[in-house]
């Protein structure tokens, strides 16, 4: 006998643990649709644009204070706080948090209470009570308390699938902000660009008419002497008064540049040219970009980043259509108390309770069901679209701007030496008119060739500057807030 005991004890554990996996297995069941899998992208070695040595390392995640602007600085961290693009994104990243924590509340049993004290009325010459022989109370108080709970048996995933895209979409919300982030401190910077050149641009303006007007008087004094003619003053005047007329365009962009960087930072006009209207130079990265290689664009780039994860929220989008077509199992149950008797609410025989598993199943739908998969399967194809959209104009992004860099500083660069040779001859000219050696529109046309230099030569060094910013966003500069 007490072999035979020893014998069973194994066979009553072997079987208590099949019972066990066998529940564990049903509880835990299986998740239908696909499983996703980050795209894989075979991208280029290198950038066309780029140079070898260019591609060795990664720039600082804050790209803005290699511009070496206080100022700049100071707008970019006002603007990623206060910006409202922002904070319309981060409103947004706490409403997706929520409805993440939603779909992760189908995880786990609800619980749900209910209670009422109600004072009721039968009607005697109802079905049920008219042909009862003798009478009863018509007049009663109805004392009811209940608990029910329900607890979704997630067999084929529909509930993993629901948390798997929303976890997928607010990770997708996160890195729209970081774009959202990204593009608002680039906007500043080229703004700020702009407003500065501008200000150059007006100061060039402003000196060209000074030396115009101080030419003029000159010549009017040659003319009283009998050494100029009146058409040389008109001459002179004349151009005066159409570098007086180039001025007040200028002046106008630069406002209406303030008023949009003004919008970027969240602070009014007046308050903002307060603190920019002292000149300033034009910013300038004077220490090599390092570019890094294509590849890196995915991870770099938040635009990306978001077309990823929303490819991963439509692809777990299609397991929770494809899990309304199964079976959906319950364990549901309720326990409370009801009585009509005064003070026998806590009593026994006042208490009801009920369990059990409840199962609901798709029988005909008129494939309704079917479409919706069909439908998200639509869906994950046309954002699987978008993703490899979003590599491709990444890269395309990129080399715009590498190109755009490089040619506009040799631009920058043979303007900045044209723009040293003519001054010398403007030096020249005006001795040789001096002497009697060249008339006065050799002098007005060799000083307005320089003015031209001179300005082209700023909104050079403005445009390789805002070229340099819109380098770092193509490459998905992070933004440290």
């Amino acid at each position: 006998m007490k072999n035979v005991a020893t014998n069973r004890i194994p066979n009553k554990l072997w079987k208590y643990r099949v019972v066990v996996c066998c529940w564990s297995i049903l509880l835990t069941g299986c998740m239908v649709g696909p499983n996703y899998h980050t795209p894989t992208e075979s991208m280029p070695s290198h950038f066309t644009n780029s140079k070898p040595h260019s591609s060795t390392k990664q720039f600082h995640s804050s790209w803005w204070p290699s511009l070496k602007d206080p100022m700049l600085v100071s707008l970019i961290n006002q603007a990623l706080h206060q910006n409202w693009d922002i904070q319309q994104a981060e409103a947004k990243i706490r409403q997706s948090r929520a409805e993440l924590n939603i779909s992760s509340a189908d995880y786990f049993p609800q619980l749900n209470a209910s209670g009422k004290i109600s004072r009721d009325h039968l009607s005697a010459n109802s079905e049920l009570l008219s042909s009862i022989p003798f009478k009863i109370p018509l007049n009663y108080t109805d004392n009811k308390l209940e608990f029910d709970a329900s607890w979704e048996l997630d067999l084929f995933g529909h509930t993993r699938r629901s948390v798997e895209a929303s976890n997928s979409t607010f990770q997708s919300t996160i890195e729209n902000t970081n774009d959202t982030a990204l593009r608002v401190a680039a906007e500043v910077a080229k703004n700020y660009i702009q407003y500065r050149t501008y200000q150059q641009r007006i100061i060039i303006a402003k000196h060209t008419i000074a030396s115009y007007k101080k030419t003029a008087k000159l010549i009017t004094l040659r003319m009283h002497a009998g050494n100029a003619s009146s058409v040389d003053v008109e001459r002179i005047e004349s151009q005066a008064l159409s570098a007086e007329a180039s001025l007040p365009p200028l002046q106008a962009e630069m406002r209406a540049t303030l008023a949009a960087l003004a919008v970027m930072i969240n602070e009014y006009p007046e308050s903002l040219y307060t603190r920019l209207n002292q000149v300033a130079r034009i910013p300038v990265i004077k220490s090599a970009l390092s570019i890094g290689t294509p590849s890196d664009l995915l991870q770099k780039r938040p635009d990306i980043r978001a077309a990823e994860r929303n490819l991963a929220a439509a692809t777990a989008n299609i397991g929770v259509a494809t899990a309304n077509q199964f079976p959906r199992f319950q364990l549901v149950g309720d326990i409370g108390s009801d009585t009509v008797v005064p003070g026998t609410f806590a009593q026994a025989a006042s208490r009801y309770w009920s369990y059990g598993p409840q199962i609901y199943l798709p029988i005909f739908q008129a494939g309704r069901l079917r479409n919706a998969v069909k439908e998200n399967k639509a869906m994950r194809d046309s954002i699987f679209a978008e993703y490899k959209k979003s590599v491709l104009q990444a890269l395309a992004d990129v080399e715009s701007a590498l190109i755009r860099n490089e040619k506009e500083k040799l631009r920058e660069k043979n303007l900045l030496l044209s723009y040293k040779q003519i001054q010398s001859s403007v030096r020249l000219i005006q001795l040789q008119y001096v002497t009697g050696k060249s008339t006065l529109m050799d002098v007005l046309d060799v000083q307005r060739q320089a003015d031209e230099l001179h300005d082209q030569y700023v909104q050079a060094m403005g445009q390789v500057a805002i070229n340099q910013v819109s380098l770092y966003k193509a490459l998905g500069g992070a933004v440290m807030r």
